[in-house]
């Protein structure tokens, strides 16, 4: 039985000429257009190693198994939110096993590299450093025309973070829900052709709830909400996400188990104000640390990655 349980596992796939291989992954995207294989290509076309990359989205055990070349694992699910299967299984970042560990918590092990999924979202792989500075200096000064209140783009609310949202302000604002979710309407697919980030651009708030309510956990969401130049309503990551990165007054946080009736307030000033409203779209959403921060987390992964493939 032990046997069994190491030998099998979901196979993502691998790239042509069969160097990069997934495992216990998302599937949506081939494996050549990964943003990690992206990355190893960019930086390293010489390379003649194979790289096998892990997911926690399979058997915990597979991963265990000897492989020909380095093992990363790479998380963008919440693995450190306590008493679940994947805390279980991964909450460790499978350190014992692999060569590298890519995630979101703040952990000192060499093996591990805090490297957050929003990265891999809002800047491409092949990007330098001129390349993210442009970027961060884009996302802080984006203005587009709106024409919807508030969406919502959602597979799930299985902790109901975004239902408390939706629930305190659909008296206030229009909102749209354009995912699996409680979906109301089907522009995202009918008019934009399945394009979030178009989407989202025409609309002013963004409802952007976390998963899990967990320290450091920040995914794209709250990024996404800040390149469509959406207002974020945001909960997670005990309202404090990145908080040397995100300017706070751009984001309003919501109190998932509080009075959040300062919050609708101000959400009806904003809604009626167009002065008001365009004062606020306007502030910087990252801060001036961001550009150094992205920068440096390009670097160290460039120098783990080399340390491997030599």
């Amino acid at each position: 039985m032990i046997e069994f349980f190491f030998r099998k596992a979901k196979i993502s796939g691998c790239t042509n000429d069969k160097l990069y291989y997934e495992y216990n992954q998302w599937t949506a995207v081939d494996v050549d257009q990964q943003w990690y294989v992206r990355f190893l290509r960019h930086n390293f076309p010489e390379n003649k190693k194979r790289v096998n990359f892990f997911g926690p989205l399979g058997n915990p055990f597979f991963i265990r198994n000897k492989f020909d070349g380095p093992k990363v694992f790479i998380t963008p699910e919440d693995v450190e939110h306590k008493f679940t299967k994947l805390n279980l299984y991964f909450g460790d970042y499978c350190l014992d096993y692999v060569d590298l560990a890519l995630g979101f918590g703040v952990h000192k092990e060499d093996k591990y590299l805090r490297f957050p999924y929003w990265i891999t979202t809002t800047f491409e792989p092949e990007m330098n450093e001129d390349d993210i500075v442009k970027r961060i200096r884009e996302i802080n000064t984006c203005v587009y025309k709106k024409t919807g209140d508030c969406v919502l783009v959602n597979a799930h609310d299985k902790k109901g973070t975004r239902e408390a949202i939706y629930n305190g302000v659909r008296d206030i604002l229009d909102v749209k829900i354009a995912g699996k979710w409680n979906n109301n309407t089907t522009a995202l697919w009918d008019e934009y052709n399945n394009d979030k980030e178009a989407y989202l651009k025409t609309f002013k708030f963004n409802i952007c709830a976390e998963n899990d309510n967990t320290e450091n956990y920040v995914t794209e969401k709250l990024f996404d909400a800040f390149i469509a130049g959406c207002i974020p309503l945001y909960y997670g990551s005990n309202n404090n996400p990145e908080p040397r990165l995100i300017n706070r007054e751009a984001v309003i946080f919501w109190n998932k188990d509080a009075d959040n009736e300062m919050n609708r307030e101000l959400i009806r000033k904003l809604k009626i104000n167009d002065n008001y409203y365009n004062e606020f779209i306007m502030q910087p959403k990252l801060l001036p640390y961001a550009e150094e921060y992205v920068v440096d987390r390009f670097a160290i992964l460039k120098a783990k990655f080399a340390e491997l493939l030599a």
